[in-house]
């Protein structure tokens, strides 16, 4: 079978910005074990600072394909382990290629000093999923044993069928998943799922914490994000490319469409302004600004207990006014931070701890206790990052629409850069946009007046 190790050997291969895909054939079922045993040397444990997830390899040269959220909360990925190898391999030196900006989806990259055994696909290009996949069909998910103490340990498989092929679920990404019988657990994500060729039919994003079964991103998502993926090695495509990010992020922001702007915001300077803030006010929590925490939540509390059928959107509405009273100078100076964290950070924190909170209460039926520790978790979410981020730079952009007049792109071998000259009709002075590039692409990291530190 060569570099193909599961029975579905290929029937067409297909080159996307040097990613290699084979798409599997359908000549010969398998059986359950067999698709298991082989599939299993392909799969890796993907091992964060954070958690752990799934990846598998697509193409022998070391790309893999994992869920966004297995890393994107991460500082950095520790290891890529294969435990269905003989002997297992572990990779330490671990680039995240790309990630998906609106797909729970990754590309990383590991140097194996050779080809690894890989998978292949259902679909080597974006045909849609009833093409490959029809509900009802026999799949098959691998995960790693409960009691498992190290990466290193084999998988077991967890057999199942198709639900439904179009399931939606806008809050966890666009775009339709496939629903699935098999028992997924915490940390499946970012695993494939097999079908009964053996060939990768979807990746694992999302479980019910209550129910057996889980979700999938269709694997034709993944070619989709290959295909879209920007290809930034001359110098030519990287500026052409940052100033299409930043025309897209100035554009998103005075359209209002804030949550499209957000996720263009760099991931390193996103967490630094959220560490500050949070620092900032953490080391008030349990002296002086204890009273106001405890009346926050008390004042959530109220709000939970008067939730229910036709009276959200009310309550969502006093949510609001209660978490903007936050950013006041009287709450500040009672939460002991006075003017050392700005209003509309101090604002950020409680809104996205407050906004948790209550979806934990009253959707996720958690006891107070636990919904804290959910609401405290959500902070440390890069999504939350981004909400920090976001608050501290619109000030600086001001109400008033912005002009891109220059593009400079900033040379480096590991981490370019890119300035953006901004103006606006009635400024004497302009602004200035710094990039990073990250993830395979553009992220906006400041904004400053120009001139200013």
């Amino acid at each position: 079978m060569g570099l193909c190790w599961t029975g579905a050997c290929a029937s067409k291969s297909t080159d996307i910005g040097g990613i290699a895909l084979v798409e599997g054939s359908t000549h010969r079922e398998l059986d359950p074990n067999e698709v298991a045993r082989e599939g299993a040397a392909s799969v890796a444990v993907v091992t964060t600072d954070m958690s752990r997830g799934l990846a598998f390899v697509v193409d022998p040269a070391g790309y893999l394909i994992t869920s966004r959220h297995v890393i994107e909360d991460s500082s950095h990925v520790e290891s890529v382990t294969f435990p269905g190898l003989n002997p297992p391999r572990s990779y330490s030196a671990v680039k995240v290629v790309y990630i998906d900006p609106q797909r729970d989806l990754a590309l990383l990259h590991v140097d194996a000093g050779g080809p690894l055994p890989s998978l292949s696909l259902g679909t080597d290009s974006a045909d849609p999923v009833e093409t490959y996949l029809k509900a009802a069909d026999r799949v098959l998910l691998l995960a790693r044993a409960q009691d498992a103490k190290d990466a290193e340990e084999t998988f077991i498989a967890h057999t199942g069928s198709v639900n439904d092929l179009q399931v939606f679920n806008p809050a966890l990404g666009d775009g339709a998943f496939v629903g699935l019988s098999n028992d997924v657990r915490e940390g499946q994500s970012g695993g494939p799922v097999l079908d009964r060729f053996g060939r990768a039919v979807g990746v694992v994003t999302w479980t019910w914490r209550h129910r057996v079964g889980g979700y999938a991103i269709p694997i034709d998502e993944a070619t989709r994000m290959l295909l879209e993926r920007p290809q930034l090695e001359l110098a030519s495509q990287q500026e052409a490319r940052a100033t299409v990010r930043a025309t897209k992020f100035v554009d998103a922001v005075y359209a209002g469409h804030l949550d499209q702007a957000r996720r263009m915001l760099s991931p390193t300077y996103a967490r630094g302004i959220r560490s500050q803030t949070m620092d900032a006010i953490t080391a008030q929590v349990a002296g002086r600004g204890s009273e106001a925490v405890g009346f926050f939540f008390a004042a959530l509390e109220d709000l939970v207990a008067e939730l229910g059928e036709g009276r959200e959107t009310q309550q969502m509405e006093n949510f609001r006014e209660m978490v903007l009273r936050t950013g006041t100078p009287e709450f500040r100076e009672s939460l002991g931070v006075g003017d050392t964290v700005g209003s509309e950070l101090v604002i950020s924190f409680f809104f996205e701890l407050g906004k948790t909170y209550m979806s934990a209460r009253y959707h996720g039926e958690q006891d107070p206790e636990e919904a804290i520790e959910t609401a405290i978790n959500r902070l440390r979410t890069l999504d939350a990052a981004r909400t920090f981020a976001f608050a501290a730079l619109s000030s600086t952009l001001g109400e008033e629409p912005v002009e891109i007049t220059k593009v400079d792109v900033i040379p480096g071998v590991y981490a370019p850069q890119a300035v953006i000259t901004l103006k606006t009709p009635s400024r004497r002075s302009g602004l200035v946009m710094q990039m990073r590039m990250e993830w395979g692409d553009w992220y906006i990291a400041q904004v400053q007046t120009l001139g200013s530190d």
